[in-house]
């Protein structure tokens, strides 16, 4: 397809402007594995972009094929189980999201150090990125504690009944107590690492989810608007060619 604007920067992205943003000169290595470079705006919004898209599509498109398969009448439960190799109680089905959100949580903090490099704002700030992060650890710890105590309070051993007490207690005035039975499907009861894993994945994500999105809107309303180079006006796209920046004064103050 012939493009209509050949003398631009990137023919069939007429809107590019600046240069630096030209994506043919974008190296993917760089901008997620090397934390010593900078990064453009239109380099950074690419790369997270690709992040923020993997983390989606590895978890919504096999948690619906998998439940439009047993619509069908496939048995697919098995997908759900822990990976036993993983010391969290991953699903098999979810373990490409588990790992793409580890690796995405580093490269994602490599792309804003350079994007606030390039912005010649102090890379520190990235720092944020890994906050969700570091809020899931200390759930995770702090849930598989209550784990333990839960699992310790379950198997407690109960205190053992005198003579006197057993003699003061008539046969008739004992009464049958149900049995309780235990949740879940069938099989072996949870052991200790079981009960402490699953509590604390469990925590870990009540603070990981909205930590996330919290620094997602801080990632897009601030950091993917920054000027390229530090020296312009806040805003999104890159309709702006280089050298024609305007410098508000309130901005130059800042």
């Amino acid at each position: 397809m012939k493009p209509y604007y050949p003398d631009a920067i990137d023919p069939h992205r007429p809107w590019i402007k600046d240069a630096r943003d030209n994506p043919h000169d974008m190296n993917w290595g760089q901008v997620l594995f090397n934390p010593l470079g900078t990064s453009p705006k239109l380099h950074f919004t690419r790369a997270w972009t690709l992040m923020f898209l993997g983390r989606i599509l590895l978890f919504i498109v096999p948690v619906f094929a998998v439940f439009v398969a047993s619509l069908s009448g496939a048995d697919l439960s098995g997908l759900w189980q822990p990976v036993e190799a993983f010391v969290l109680p991953v699903p098999e089905l979810l373990l490409p999201f588990f790992i793409f959100t580890i690796v995405t949580e580093l490269t994602s903090w490599v792309a804003h150090v350079r994007r606030l490099n390039d912005a010649h704002k102090s890379p520190l700030r990235a720092m944020i990125v890994l906050l969700p992060l570091m809020l899931g650890l200390v759930g995770f710890y702090l849930g598989a504690q209550g784990g333990i105590k839960q699992y310790e309070q379950m198997n407690a051993p109960k205190p053992a009944v005198s003579a006197t007490d057993g003699a003061a207690a008539s046969p008739a005035d004992a009464k049958p107590q149900p049995q309780q039975q235990r949740r879940g499907p069938p099989g072996p009861p949870p052991s200790e690492r079981d009960v402490a894993a699953s509590s604390g994945l469990g925590f870990a994500t009540m603070l990981w989810a909205p930590a996330s999105f919290f620094v997602m809107l801080w990632s897009l309303l601030y950091v993917a608007r920054i000027p390229n180079g530090g020296v312009g006006r806040f805003r999104t796209g890159s309709d702006i060619a280089q050298g024609e920046e305007e410098l508000p004064s309130a901005y130059a103050a800042g």
